[in-house]
């Protein structure tokens, strides 16, 4: 078995500080992964749970029962996984309710880095500061918890929304007859429902296609996505 293969076959993946994950001291949890652990995964001792700092580096971990509860003690070295592929952005008109939760969820067991929302000049959703602090937050609970799913060894990132004008000219905009999704392309903006307005095409660096459908805005950005990923491997 691989070191990828153990990492990918461990019961569960939790994220520590760098400095925890270089100690070979046992592994204290928090309360609540303590608590998600043996009431939610039901995990026991002598099962293995996959330890990163978020930043590439992981190792593996046994579960145990000390100091009254659960708690890990490293069962190998720590092992520096090398990126497949640059980090990759999806920049995105905010969808309706709830279907920006899906959308960063699925972006990130997908692949993406950096999910950036933005307000367009269509936009129909638009957060006021303070609303998009507690979303943001809430977001990258998300994305945190989405990148434990799938073992994911870097953390990614929400970032709160700015002007589609600030992102435009570093990344290239899905729309019809584009040119097709490339190897370079690391940044895709996603429109709102209304579309992009001809002055943000106008300003964006290059048009890409995503198919031969209109595309809603969060499928388009898990299309968007997809494509990325498969291109730069």
């Amino acid at each position: 078995m691989t070191v990828d293969e153990e990492r990918r076959s461990a019961s569960t993946q939790i994220f520590v500080t760098g400095d925890v994950l270089d100690s070979d001291g046992v592994i204290v949890l928090e309360s609540s992964m303590e608590h998600h652990l043996t009431r939610v995964l039901r995990l026991g001792e002598g099962e293995y749970v996959s330890v990163s700092d978020g930043a590439g580096r992981w190792r593996l971990a046994g579960v145990i029962h000390a100091r009254g509860g659960l708690a890990l003690e490293p069962a190998g070295p720590v092992v520096a996984k090398r990126r497949l592929h640059p980090p990759l952005t999806i920049a995105t008109a905010i969808p309706k309710g709830d279907r920006v939760d899906w959308l960063v969820q699925k972006a990130v067991e997908i692949g993406v880095d950096t999910v950036q929302l933005l307000h367009t000049e269509r936009s129909v959703v638009r957060w006021k500061a303070e609303r998009a602090a507690k979303q943001v937050e809430r977001l990258n609970r998300i994305a945190h918890e989405a990148a434990r799913q799938s073992r994911r060894v870097w953390l990614p990132e929400v970032q709160p929304p700015v002007p589609v004008l600030d992102v435009l000219a570093s990344s290239v905009v899905a729309e019809p007859g584009g040119r097709n999704v490339a190897a370079g392309d690391t940044s895709i903006a996603i429109g709102p429902e209304g579309g992009w307005s001809p002055r943000e095409l106008a300003n964006a660096s290059a048009r890409v296609q995503l198919g031969p459908n209109v595309l809603r805005t969060e499928t388009a950005a898990l299309v968007a996505a997809t494509l990325c990923v498969s291109n730069s491997r």
